[in-house]
């Protein structure tokens, strides 16, 4: 029988964001606390887009699951800042590819990756303001947007392809494993001073 308690030494995670750590803390919340900044569902030290994907795993878990993301916690603190790697395509790929694999007729999906594909072989263009992830709001809708519009087709795909709510659980918290993983493989693939990493689509 699977335990609805966290870790030990881990908070209780609550989906939603909260007002202060007293009313509860999301995943990204505690990372915030973690981190020593303000208590944010929106940290400074973690890429928006990665962010994004940290919500939806969330907020889409049951309870039972999302206690075991406080774990993840440590490893986004810093991830996707300042390391010259463009962390949005990698996100939104994983999630294309994450969707593709329990819905192979849906159409969201190849167009997410061609879309990838087109920007990859493009190469590298300067830098637009907020691509970073640094700019508030501007960076919200350059990175939060698309991630939370690619998840939510995600969701869609399990409803079709009739996960139960423990696969569900898999695939959500096998996204959020996996969005980790590429990024940090980027960064360390990355070439200091370098042209940013091209990421397949699929």
């Amino acid at each position: 029988m699977t335990s609805t308690r966290p870790p030990e030494g881990m908070p209780v995670l609550d989906a939603g964001a909260h007002r202060d750590a007293e009313a509860g803390s999301c995943l990204m919340e505690y990372v915030s606390v973690l981190a020593g900044e303000r208590f944010t569902d929106r940290p400074r030290c973690t890429h928006p887009a990665l962010a994004a994907v940290a919500w939806q795993v969330n907020d889409a878990v049951s309870s039972d699951a999302r206690q075991q993301l406080a774990t993840r916690a440590v490893t986004l603190i810093g991830l996707g800042r300042d390391s010259g790697v463009e962390v949005r395509p990698i996100v939104l790929a994983t999630i294309a590819r994450a969707g593709l694999a329990i819905d192979p007729a849906n159409r969201f999906f190849p167009r997410l990756q061609r879309r990838l594909e087109r920007r990859a072989a493009a190469g590298p263009g300067r830098p637009g303001r907020g691509e970073s992830g640094h700019g508030g709001r501007l960076a919200t809708l350059l990175h939060v947007g698309p991630v939370n519009h690619a998840c939510a087709h995600l969701l869609v795909a399990a409803r079709v392809a009739d996960l139960d709510a423990a696969a569900r659980d898999r695939l959500l918290v096998a996204l959020l494993d996996d969005t980790i993983a590429a990024v940090a493989q980027a960064e360390r693939s990355a070439v200091p001073g370098g042209a940013p990493e091209k990421v397949a689509a699929g």
